[in-house]
């Protein structure tokens, strides 16, 4: 009968997508005519059967209509569940926080002997890999070191000599010997000469003729620093005699920093380096300071670049953080002066405050995780920025050095694993710590840790010139290529801000350039939609789309299908799993 296979068809779709159950059997009130398939009772008149027919039509057109219903139902169901898979997300230009400054990396300790001893299109090949914005990543700053002389000295206490460096001067009294570390001033000027606008000189140990043993690292008998006594501004005066070349060769250093990790003992260091309590960094920063002025020159000071975020803060911070009285790390320990509190060290004094530009230069290493009880990656890092606005409201806060230690530093990873890890270090000192600037440590490796841009099996003169990059290249490209200075970080609204990891997203705004530019990281394994909301960006053209670049598994900051902009002037997109995507409306790179 029609009536009873229409019914079971309502049945089978009420089982179907929509998730609903029917139970619907012989309808008992239904006619004995109704329930006899076998025909028509004795004595039924033709009307009757015309009759029953035209009721069956009725409920057969009423079961059609509720058949449709339940298929609009199930199309609106769908569309309710794609609606909340979806992440909105707002750009809010009126919401302005810093002002980025550049990203970068350092020269060591890998450019003196690949520009020593590589031929000159493999260092083009790796110049252009670290500072092209067009076959690179556009680094916008370069460290430069400015070594200590233990090329010379310490052959039996730096084993490695790749950590050695010369000196421009050996002797106290002799002439400069400008040729000295002429690797690493290939690429000072490669780095110029590609468009990199900040360069910054950085000392790890005095000239080993300055120091107490002479070598370029301190042991147990030299006290609070292994700089002799009263030799701050014959230092000083080193310092500003190297800026003073640099500058007339063409390639003027916008900082200096006379003074790298001052927290550690360093006592037989595999490297140059330096301890310095808090009375002689003092003493080392204010000569410095007198020098510049007094020269004319006008590169700034970068310090005190300690070593990790704890040694920054006060101790007020600090116990807010650990619970613990103060920090103890690294040379605290020895009886020798405090070597830590450097917030309060630097700006809390109005004539050190003066000299270093209100500006702190830090390190953010072992601080690339949240565990319950120790979120570094957030709290942290809103400890640390609270602590800065504390003595002044327009304080600057620098990352000058990071790569992954720990017990997981050791073994390279070229994939998107360890990218993902420094991608998300890299959001939350921007948007947490409110970083203006944002710098790798070490730009090229030979060795099998997890510290490199780019890796090289290179060892010796006459080795391969191996070139491997890794996936954390790319990740910090989406940020350093993009994202240029001068840029200022504006409001991105949306995403759960208390969240670690999953998907995190920062924005900018170059009123100069008319650019905006959002960095998303979704650490997750899952994709994820997003649609953009603009709000007071005027930057970007009506209409515009924007392009989409992609750091994965797959992709290695590769420009994929532009975004195009909706009727509404959003935008609709998908940040695929375990990737970096940059958008921005800058189309022509």
């Amino acid at each position: 009968m029609k009536r009873t296979l229409t019914t079971l068809a309502v049945a089978a779709l009420c089982t179907s997508a929509i998730g609903l159950y029917a139970v619907m059997g012989r309808d008992t009130n239904a006619p004995e005519a109704m329930q006899d398939p076998t025909g028509a009772a004795e004595g039924q008149t033709t009307e009757t059967t015309e009759q029953h027919e035209q009721e069956t039509k009725e409920q057969a057109q009423g079961t059609e209509e509720q058949e449709q219903g339940m298929k609009q139902q199930e199309q609106g169901t769908d569309e309710q569940v794609q609606e909340e898979a979806v992440t909105a997300v707002r750009l809010d230009g009126g919401m302005r926080y810093q002002t980025i400054d550049n990203f970068g990396a350092s020269d060591a300790w890998s450019m003196e002997p690949l520009g020593k001893y590589w031929t000159e299109e493999n260092k083009a090949r790796v110049a252009d890999l670290l500072f092209s914005q067009e076959e690179g990543i556009g680094l916008s700053a370069w460290r430069f070191n400015i070594g200590a002389g233990s090329a010379e000295t310490d052959q039996a206490i730096i084993p490695d000599p790749w950590r050695r460096s010369e000196a421009f001067k050996m002797y106290e009294g002799e002439a400069y010997d400008w040729s000295k570390q002429a690797g690493q001033q290939w690429f000072l000027r490669a780095a110029s000469e590609r468009g990199v606008d900040t360069l910054i000189a950085f000392v790890n140990s005095p000239p080993v003729w300055m120091t107490k043993n002479g070598h370029g690292q301190p042991d147990d008998s030299v006290g609070s620093t292994n700089l002799k006594d009263g030799y701050e501004a014959a230092f000083a005066s080193y310092l500003t005699d190297v800026l003073a070349h640099f500058e007339s060769e063409g390639l003027a250093f916008d900082y200096i920093s006379p003074i790298n990790e001052p927290t550690w003992d360093w006592n037989r260091a595999h490297q140059e380096a330096n301890r310095y309590n808090n009375e002689d960094l003092k003493r080392v920063i204010l000569a410095l300071h007198r020098q510049l002025q007094a020269s004319g020159q006008t590169a700034q000071i970068s310090a005190p670049d300690g070593v990790e975020i704890h040694a920054l803060l006060d101790d007020e911070y600090y116990r807010r953080f650990s619970g613990g009285d103060r920090y103890n790390g690294g040379a605290n320990t020895l009886g020798l002066g405090s070597y830590r509190e450097y917030i309060k060290t630097l700006l809390g004094d109005p004539k050190l405050k003066a000299a270093v530009g209100k500006k702190i230069a830090s390190h953010s290493y072992w601080s690339d995780y949240s565990r319950p009880g120790d979120d570094r990656l957030g709290e942290l890092r809103a400890l640390l920025a609270e602590n800065l606005k504390a003595y002044d409201a327009d304080a600057k806060y620098w990352v000058t050095e990071y790569c992954i230690l720990g017990d997981d530093g050791p073994g390279r990873d070229l994939g998107i694993d360890s990218a993902l890890r420094v991608a998300r270090t890299i959001h939350f000192d921007l948007a947490v710590s409110n970083a203006a600037a944002w710098q790798w440590w070490t730009a090229v490796s030979k060795v099998d840790y997890k510290d490199g841009l780019i890796y090289t099996d290179f060892q010796q003169e006459g080795d391969e010139q191996s070139i491997l990059t890794s996936k954390i290249l790319w990740s910090l490209g989406n940020y350093s290529k993009f994202v240029r200075p001068g840029a200022v970080r504006i409001g991105l609204t949306g995403l759960d801000e208390a969240a670690r990891d999953g998907l995190l997203g920062s924005a900018y705004v170059h009123d100069g350039e008319g650019v905006v530019t959002a960095v998303f990281v979704n650490d997750s394994d899952e994709d994820r939609r997003v649609e953009l909301a603009l709000d007071g960006l005027a930057a970007i053209r009506a209409g515009a789309p924007l392009a989409a670049h992609l750091t994965s598994d797959t992709a290695d900051l590769m420009r994929i299908a532009d975004v195009a902009a909706e009727s509404d002037g959003s935008y609709a997109t998908v940040v695929p799993a375990r990737s970096v995507l940059t958008l921005t409306s800058d189309t022509s790179r």
